[in-house]
């Protein structure tokens, strides 16, 4: 088990306090690393977790391109996983519109995977229709979280989804 090791650095000269004393730091991160850009880190901690899922879920970093999806995700959808990572969400699923039944409706960017990647926008849970490669429609119920960095700054989306009926 690692040891924490506390290093004692004294301050430059000009930062003694008013009563003389000196004051210290305490360094705790080792000074041969560097931390971890934490976005990166975010992401990928999150992307092992959704590809081993058993279940249904999808992974988004900021811009809606997909960082990850389980199996499961993969059939419910109808894009498998094989090259998807990387690429933009919408070009993988046909996303099908609930009253015209056309392709690409108006509100794609709005439904759950993709909402949440809005600033200021927390849970966001919705209805897809999706059509799979054999034609048939499948409606998936999608519930999204956002993800945030150390920082508190926007590193994309995770989601849950479960198909309705069968």
């Amino acid at each position: 088990m690692p040891r924490l090791v506390l290093r004692l650095q004294a301050l430059p000269v000009g930062s003694i306090a008013e009563d003389g004393s000196t004051r210290h730091v305490v360094d705790l991160a080792p000074s041969q690393r560097s931390a971890p850009t934490p976005t990166a880190s975010v992401l990928a901690s999150w992307s092992g977790v959704v590809a081993a899922s058993h279940d249904a879920c999808l992974l988004l970093d900021c811009h809606g391109r997909v960082v990850a999806l389980s199996p499961r995700a993969g059939r419910v959808l109808g894009c498998g996983t094989d090259g998807v990572p990387g690429r933009p969400l919408l070009t993988l699923i046909d996303l099908v519109d609930f009253h015209t039944g056309e392709s690409s409706p108006d509100y794609a960017e709005r439904v759950a995977p993709l909402a949440v990647l809005q600033e200021g926008i927390g849970l966001v849970r919705s209805l897809l229709r999706v059509r799979l490669p054999d034609g048939s429609v499948r409606t998936v119920d999608a519930a999204s979280g956002p993800l945030h960095d150390a920082d508190v700054g926007l590193v994309g989306s995770v989601t849950l989804l479960a198909p309705l009926g069968g």
